[in-house]
């Protein structure tokens, strides 16, 4: 049977081999790459494919460049079939050492599909399933470290992750010995850039001359007493609807394809970091047959799902199995309870988190002035407005309200003396709109006027920024890209450059999402192993989007993330961020 060819581009966990037939010259023309113009633009215009201009520029790839001339064949002509064959070759996430001579690639040919993902084509991301039931395995082999003999004394007495502003003189300070001692376990650094080292980077820390004397042959009781805590591989697996079986890709689809890709960038920068383990991904759709694959048991960590019963099914699995769980998504206030083992990224919003949000607001603006606009409009937001005047009755803060229709008594109620903070009943870009429209009539430049809201604002804040800017519009909110950041821009560019697009425009961004996840919690987990769960409540990592916080909601269950931030635009076009 004749299988459709796929073009697929090699991504950070995976490098697929397909065997394909090369077309034909024959009726060939020439176009010259014009800006803007990507291969499948050239394709359509011509009315031939992607492979098809492949075929007859050998080496040609995705990335092509204005002023370039490729070949293009005659329209209609089909590229040849041919068996297609499917082999995995490993790729790891530890620090890159030569290949072992004699690996073999084996087809892998079991009965569950798996995301092969492709290159993009435009804007929309594609899955593309092989056309036979094929179990595709992004396994990462790790490189075994070297055996050592009984009798001799490992290099590293542990391994260090560096802090902020921390410099190899601070860090040898803290352990007693020398940067050249640090520097020769550890080959990556060089001697001539000895401050060259980053926060989140992993450190051998060598033994002091005391410490190796105490613990040479002549000492053996001692030397048997000695614990060093070595870094586990962490072996973990993302279960998201990647949506195989369809045609033409949904939001849903596109923005798991996001996440997963989100993921991989972060492995990669793990990777470099010191980090090692085993990448596996897999539809959610075959959730049945993917928990019953072998290797499912051994992983530590598994990343989804998106539905509410498939959760249901990771949550007994790894209960069973003592594999920690992490739900990115789903916000329901009873997924953790009874199971210490699952991580709820995504928390609901209940009174406990208003009210920790308003007293840190309250507690940053003492002499502040509210006044809420009744403005009607969709998507009304009375029951946070609701809880925002409970709270400040509860801590006799006064406030006023006034309605949108009547807004005469609305410069009666400002203060010259206190900062006026104007909360909206609705979170739309209309109400947004039609607000600052009439106060700027207004004309209130005596007072200092800010805007507090929600969330939400976060979909057209680009689009209203002059406004943002103007009225220093505050909102607090659980996830947010500052787009004035260098890591945003930085992050941003490195997915562009790595998968040939942008991230799809949602909020949050869906790409972060699987960042912060997976540096959150594989390179935690790489750092702590058996004392994760223990010590979780302490640890952190720098996010781009989503920072983490977690908690127990009781003994018994397991941990909810309560990581909150206040945005603010200011006049100057900053943007401050400030984590509660």
């Amino acid at each position: 049977m004749k299988s459709k060819i796929c073009h697929i581009t090699r991504i950070l966990a995976f490098c697929f081999t397909f065997v394909l037939v090369s077309l034909s010259a024959w009726g060939q023309s020439k176009h010259e790459v014009i800006a803007g113009e990507t291969l499948y633009s050239i394709s359509q215009k011509y009315g031939v494919t992607v492979q098809a201009i492949q075929a007859v520029n050998p080496g040609l790839g995705e990335n092509i460049m204005t002023g370039q001339t490729i070949n293009i064949p005659a329209k209609g002509t089909q590229t040849p079939t041919t068996q297609q064959h499917i082999i995995i070759r490993s790729t790891d996430i530890m620090p890159n050492k030569p290949e072992r001579k004699g690996t073999t690639e084996t087809p892998v040919t079991q009965t569950v599909v798996t995301p092969v993902v492709t290159q993009p084509v435009a804007t929309q991301p594609v899955v593309t399933p092989v056309t036979t039931p094929v179990v595709q395995q992004p396994t990462i082999i790790p490189v075994e470290q070297e055996a050592q003999a009984s009798n001799e004394i490992p290099p590293c007495k542990l391994t260090y992750e560096v802090k902020k502003k921390e410099t190899l003189y601070s860090i040898s300070q803290q352990f007693g010995v020398t940067i050249d001692e640090i520097i020769a376990v550890n080959p990556s650094l060089q001697p001539d850039k000895k401050d060259k080292i980053k926060k989140g980077q992993l450190l051998c820390i060598p033994y002091t001359q005391a410490e190796l004397a105490a613990l040479q042959p002549a000492e053996v009781e001692e030397e048997e007493e000695v614990i060093i805590k070595e870094p586990v591989p962490v072996d973990f697996a993302v279960i998201m609807p990647f949506g195989l079986s369809q045609k033409k890709k949904s939001r849903e689809a596109i923005t798991m394809i996001d996440f997963y890709e989100g993921i991989m960038l972060a492995v990669a920068e793990m990777k470099r970091d010191g980090v090692s383990g085993k990448v596996y991904a897999y539809d959610e759709e075959q959730i049945d047959s993917v928990l019953a694959l072998p290797q499912m048991k051994k992983v530590k960590l598994i990343i989804g799902a998106k539905d509410v019963n498939n959760i249901t099914k990771l949550k007994t699995f790894t209960e069973n199995n003592n594999i920690s769980l992490v739900v990115p998504l789903s916000s329901s206030v009873s997924l953790v309870n009874n199971t210490r083992n699952v991580y709820q990224v995504n928390q609901k919003m209940d009174n406990e988190t208003y009210n920790r949000a308003f007293a840190s607001f309250a507690a940053m603006h003492p002499n502040a002035n509210y006044i809420f606009i009744n403005i009607d409009e969709q998507m009304d937001k009375s029951d946070y407005t609701a809880r925002l005047k409970s709270f400040l009755n509860s801590e006799e803060i006064n406030y006023f309200n006034c309605d949108f229709s009547d807004m005469s008594t609305f410069i009666e109620m400002l203060s010259k003396t206190k900062e006026n903070f104007v909360i909206p009943s609705s979170s739309t870009k209309t109400a947004f709109d039609r607000l600052v429209k009439k106060i700027d009539e207004l004309e209130l430049g005596e007072f200092k006027l800010n805007l507090f809201g929600y969330a939400d604002w976060q979909a057209f804040a680009d689009k209203s920024v002059e406004a943002f800017k103007k009225y220093n519009c505050t909102f607090f909110t659980s996830f947010y890209n500052n787009p004035n950041d260098t890591d945003t821009h930085a992050f941003n560019q490195r997915f562009r450059n790595t998968f040939g697009r942008d991230q799809y425009n949602a909020y949050p961004r869906y790409g972060m999402l699987g960042y912060d996840i997976a540096n959150f919690f594989v390179r935690n987990m790489f750092v702590e192993g058996e004392d994760f769960a223990a010590n979780i409540e302490n640890l952190t990592s720098e996010s781009l989007q989503n920072p983490m916080h977690f908690t127990h909601k009781n003994t018994w269950s397991g941990f909810i993330n309560n990581a909150m931030m206040f945005v603010k635009y200011n006049s100057d076009g900053s943007i401050s961020v400030k984590q509660l």
